[in-house]
């Protein structure tokens, strides 16, 4: 009889409890309008029978909760080191940019300092010439005077020039690479910004759906013919419109010959295809972005290339201005000396030109020639420098077009190349005349770049030369001379002709090499194209392939299903009996349980009401011994008011450079150089706790604490704080008459002006405790003080300090 009843109740606890999810049944469906069995239900198959994500179970929302913390974990990381990154971008391009205007600011200011240094040298020489006074000289400067219409000064148009190109300059500031590279690094900031809010979403994961429930997955759609809930979708058949591709049922049984796919397969497809779009739309934000970048950096590198080479134009041409004020002193003098303060040698040599300017002119034209040649070589250097100028335009441009067609830049050099060195071949082939026309290019760019820098040596050698030839008067002869000049400008026009004949020569090769790359990325475009579309051709055969497959066995499926829901709802049948029955005898058990329950709780209660009777007896004593307690604090509190009140500074204790005044509640330093020390009229109770406040008036260095009155009258209130006291300073600075290991040292707080410190002194308790007003927080405390003689509230004060006793009932 016994295993018989086991059987029964372990039948009985089966029948009660959800075979899907393991728990005990709650709730039961009550319409039976379309169902032949009566239907029960968990809390799982409640939640599920809403079908809202909003509403779920306990441990469902806890896993929820796991898995969005992780993913708000993430995203705070990546956000952290995405801010972390750009602010490191501003900051770096900000310094480079804060570089740059230094830089030009101390070349600006070099420039101005080498103006200064020779105005001044000017300014040196006339103040040590030696005016002489010669009648006929001074009517001639007059007489010249006279014959000017108008008096102007080369060297304020030169000054006029000059402040004109630092006034460019100081413009160009903000008009430099690193200005603009720090505009560009902002709104490439605000665009990752915007990127990382985009993309810093969280995820809400809807509630996972149970793979073996046995209820069929439905739209939430309706069939328009025949009502009933949509279970299958119809994506073979062509040349179909969406709405009559959802099936019901009924549907499927009228037609079917015809394939559905089940809303689980359907739904895996349209996952697959969502993650396969979200993979390419990110592989290409990526390659965009890149992209970008490239352009951002070659912009940059361009703007930084053009700015650097008019800065060098610039500073050439502010150089060489400069020079020429040094040039123009020389005849200047010798407008304003006469031969008669010439030395010997300076004499000889100025006759000697004076009497060849009547036959040749030599010294003249030789001037002249010299300057013509300095300038050639400046106007070169300068046209040299635009010319590169231009080449790296040229090549920055061809850079930012490869970067938007997506071609690498050693990938663009090396095609250039290997074209270049094939069309080389074919030339040579045909003609056996340029055989050796590789090694022809590579030596005459190395001569043309030799050319370049001979020329501009060599004139230099010839400036240098002619201010020889000068110093020397004329020792070699001008025909040799003449030739030279003939034989390098020959060789200037020379090379210029090959340089020009060079240049169209690359840019016919250039021409047809860009040719040759379109043709070629033409034909890649049509093959890659080919390749998908098979591609895509395959892919799609295979799929279609697999859907067939994955049709047949849910079908399957659908027929087992269907038998499995029959049995089920028998089964539920035969649960309600047992559950009418098994309630029946829970009711009468609960009955005899709440019985007992009741007895149980008024024997409690009893108890309860002895306890709380005897709780409320020592509650009475416990406020009798606070009563108590509050009258021996607020006696102490009046002790402490009345201390407070009658507290002032003594006029005999104290240092002679200390003024006591207010009524002695305020102390001053008047000798503005020695530490002197103020004690306090009224001793420290040996019984009690009592408190003091010290605000500070004028913080110089000063101390505040208490001391032995007898120690420190012995040393005529004089430096104190060594002995005889318990002091902190108001740089944080601690000192203990007996405690050698805190004294002189930083452990307490500071304090400054308007700060009121609280002194709490226990003579009992053996303590002294410091505590700042506006911050209770801050306090030290110096235990086991010395109380063998009595302590007074004491001062120590440096340098016109000043200090005042408070009411601690007014603090």
């Amino acid at each position: 009889m016994n295993i018989l009843k086991q059987n029964q109740t372990q039948e009985t606890q089966q029948e009660t409890i959800c075979k899907i999810h393991n728990l005990e049944f709650i709730a039961v469906d009550l319409d039976l309008s379309d169902k032949s069995q009566i239907q029960f239900f968990c809390g799982k198959c409640l939640v599920e029978k809403i079908n809202n994500n909003k509403m779920t179970t306990i441990q469902q929302s806890k896993e929820r909760i796991i898995q969005i913390k992780i993913q708000q974990k993430e995203i705070k990381t990546k956000e952290t080191q995405a801010r972390l990154n750009y602010y490191k971008n501003i900051l770096d391009q900000m310094m480079d940019f804060k570089q740059s205007i230094i830089d030009s600011l101390d070349k600006m200011q070099k420039q101005i300092q080498k103006y200064i240094c020779s105005i001044q040298k000017e300014k040196q020489e006339l103040q040590d010439y030696d005016q002489q006074s010669n009648y006929f000289d001074d009517l001639k400067q007059l007489s010249e005077l006279y014959s000017q219409e108008q008096q102007k000064s080369s060297k304020l148009d030169e000054d006029t020039t000059f402040i004109n190109e630092m006034q460019r300059q100081f413009e160009l500031l903000f008009n430099c690479s690193e200005y603009f590279s720090t505009i560009d690094t902002f709104k490439n900031t605000k665009e990752i910004i915007n990127d990382v809010m985009e993309n810093n979403i969280i995820e809400l994961i809807p509630l996972q759906t149970i793979k073996y429930d046995s209820k069929t997955p439905s739209l939430s759609r309706i069939c328009n013919i025949h009502k009933k809930e949509i279970i299958m979708i119809n994506m073979e058949s062509q040349n179909k419109k969406i709405e009559d591709r959802f099936v019901c049922v009924d549907c499927i049984s009228e037609n079917s010959q015809v394939k559905y796919s089940t809303i689980e397969n359907v739904n895996k497809q349209w996952k697959e295809y969502n993650e396969e779009s979200d993979k390419i739309i990110k592989e290409y934000k990526k390659e965009s972005k890149v992209k970008k970048q490239d352009l951002m950096n070659q912009l940059a590198q361009m703007r930084k290339n053009y700015n650097k080479k008019l800065n060098e134009i610039s500073d050439k041409v502010i150089s060489e201005q400069f020079l020429s004020i040094d040039k123009q002193k020389q005849p200047n003098q010798i407008k304003k000396i006469s031969i008669q303060t010439l030395d010997d040698e300076q004499l000889l040599k100025d006759l000697k030109q004076l009497i060849e300017k009547e036959k040749e002119k030599v010294q003249l034209n030789q001037t002249v020639t010299n300057y013509k040649n300095k300038d050639s070589i400046f106007s070169k250097e300068i046209e040299f420098h635009l010319e590169s100028l231009k080449q790296y335009d040229l090549q920055d441009i061809q850079q930012s077009l490869d970067i938007l067609k997506g071609i690498s830049v050693e990938k663009n050099l090396i095609l250039q190349l290997s074209e270049i060195i094939q069309q080389m071949q074919k030339s040579g082939q045909k003609d056996e005349n340029h055989k050796n026309q590789n090694n022809f290019i590579n030596e005459f760019l190395e001569f043309i770049d030799q050319a370049k820098k001979i020329s501009i040596i060599l004139q230099n050698i010839e400036v240098k030369s002619n201010d020889d030839k000068i110093n020397k008067s004329e020792q070699q002869p001008k025909s040799k001379q003449q030739s030279l000049l003939n034989i390098l400008k020959e060789y200037q026009n020379i090379f210029d002709n090959n340089n020009q004949q060079l240049q169209k020569y690359c840019n016919i090769q250039q021409m047809e090499n860009d040719l040759i790359k379109l043709t070629e990325t033409i034909r890649n475009l049509e093959i890659d194209k080919t390749n998908e579309i098979n591609l895509l051709q395959k892919s799609f055969d295979q799929q279609l392939i697999q859907l067939n497959d994955k049709l047949e066995l849910k079908q399957k499926e659908y027929k087992n299903v269907k038998e499995q829901y029959d049995q089920a709802t028998q089964e539920n049948i035969n649960l309600k009996n047992q559950y009418e029955q098994d309630k029946r005898l829970l009711i009468t058990k609960s009955e005899d349980e709440q019985k007992k329950l009741k007895q149980d709780f008024n024997q409690k209660l009893n108890q309860k009401d002895s306890q709380i009777q005897e709780a409320l007896r020592k509650f009475d004593q416990i406020n009798k011994d606070n009563l108590e307690q509050e009258k021996i604090k607020k006696m102490e509190l009046e002790k402490i008011q009345q201390y407070n009140k009658s507290l002032t500074f003594s006029n005999t204790n104290k240092h002679n450079y200390c003024s006591v005044s207010e009524g002695g509640k305020l102390v001053a330093e008047v000798g503005n150089d020695h530490w002197c020390f103020c004690v306090c009229e009224q001793a420290i109770p040996k019984t009690g706790k009592i408190q003091y406040a010290f605000q500070i008036i004028c913080e110089q260095q000063l101390f505040v604490g208490i001391g032995f009155r007898d120690i420190m009258k012995q040393k005529n209130f004089y430096d104190c704080y060594n002995v005889g006291t318990y002091l902190i300073q108001e740089n944080g600075y601690t000192y203990s008459h007996h405690n050698k290991d805190i004294h002189g040292k930083e452990l307490s707080f500071k304090f400054k002006n308007n700060d009121i410190i609280i002194i709490e002194v226990s003579i009992e308790d053996k303590y002294i405790k410091w505590t700042r007003q506006n911050n209770p927080q801050l306090s030290f405390v110096q235990l086991g003080i010395d109380t063998s003689q009595e302590l007074y509230p004491c001062v120590g004060l440096y340098k016109q300090a000043k200090i005042k006793i408070l009411d601690c009932s007014l603090v």
